[in-house]
C-alpha cells in the first residue's frame, strides 16, 4: 500500500499481551501514518501467526512476556518456518543476558517499552530497510560478556558479520586457499574473496597475515592440526554427499 506522498509503507504488527500498551503503540504510531501502517495487533504469539498468515507485515513489534506462546517460542517459529517478517523484540527489562541472546539469535532489534515514540520508529524503519538496528542499551548488551564465545559472537554483530563470515575467517586461520574456502561453504572463489575483504575491513588490517594475527590475539581462533583441519574437511564432504542422495531420493 502506498501513501499519500506514493511512498510504500511498511506493514506492521503490534503484539503484547496488555491491550493498554498495543493501544498505546498503536496510537503513538498514528503520527507516522505516511509512513507506518499498523496492519493488526495480538494478544500472543499464537494469535498473531494466525493473522500472520491472512494479513501478512513487514515487521512485528513482539513482547517477550505473553501468555499461550511467548516472544521467544513465537520467534522461534518465525525461524523454524522461515516466515517473511522481521523482529522487534520489546521488553520491561534491561537485562543484558537477554538482549544479547535475542540479538544473537538474529532479531532485527531489542527495543526497552519505555524507549521513545522516535526511538521505535527509527527501529522500525531501520530493521525493515536494513534488518538490523542497535540503540544504545543494545551496543552495551553486546559488549556486557567476558566469556570467549560471547566476545566472538559480541564482534560478530557490532561489525555485522555474519556466522558464514566468521566460517570463512575460522577457514583462512586454517591456511585454506580462497578456491578450498568456496568447496567447504558451498560458494564461488568471489564471494570469499569479497568475504576475505569485508574481514579485513573489520579487523582494521591490510593483509591476510594480519587479519590471523589478529583473530588469534583476540581469541577468536584456536590453531588446529593438520589432522583436526583434514577431519573437519572430510566430515563436511560426508554431510554434503549425504544431503545429495537425501535430494535424489526425492526425486524418485
Amino acid at each position: 500500500m502506498l501513501s499519500m506522498n506514493n511512498v510504500e509503507l511498511i506493514k506492521i504488527a503490534i503484539v503484547d499481551d496488555q491491550q493498554l500498551v498495543r493501544s498505546g503503540i498503536s496510537k503513538l504510531l498514528t503520527e507516522y501514518r505516511d509512513r507506518i501502517e499498523v496492519v493488526f495487533e495480538a494478544e500472543n504469539g499464537q494469535q498473531f501467526l494466525d493473522l500472520l498468515a491472512k494479513h501478512p507485515v513487514d515487521v512485528v513489534l513482539l513482547d517477550i512476556e505473553m501468555p499461550i506462546l511467548n516472544g521467544f517460542r513465537t520467534y522461534k517459529k518465525i525461524i523454524q518456518d522461515a516466515l517473511p517478517v522481521k523482529v522487534i523484540m520489546l521488553s520491561m527489562h534491561d537485562d543484558f543476558e537477554i538482549a544479547f541472546k535475542m540479538l544473537k539469535d538474529g532479531v532485527g532489534a531489542y527495543l526497552l517499552k519505555n524507549c521513545s515514540t522516535a526511538e521505535m520508529v527509527e527501529a522500525i524503519e531501520q530493521v525493515h530497510k536494513n534488518g538490523r538496528f542497535l540503540n544504545a542499551f543494545s551496543e552495551k548488551a553486546i559488549f556486557s560478556g567476558h566469556d570467549e564465545q560471547d566476545k566472538a559472537d559480541r564482534f560478530r554483530l557490532k561489525n555485522e558479520l555474519t556466522q558464514r563470515d566468521f566460517k570463512v575467517l575460522m577457514l583462512i586461520c586454517d591456511g585454506l586457499k580462497s578456491e578450498d574456502i568456496a568447496k567447504q561453504i558451498d560458494a564461488s572463489k568471489k564471494t570469499v574473496d569479497l568475504t576475505r575483504t569485508k574481514l579485513m575491513k573489520a579487523f582494521d588490517v591490510k593483509t591476510g597475515n594480519a587479519l590471523m594475527r589478529e583473530c588469534i590475539l583476540k581469541g577468536f581462533y584456536k590453531p588446529r592440526t593438520d589432522q583436526e583441519i583434514k577431519d573437519d574437511i572430510n566430515a563436511f564432504e560426508d554431510s554434503r554427499r549425504e544431503r545429495r542422495m537425501v535430494r535424489l531420493r526425492g526425486e524418485y
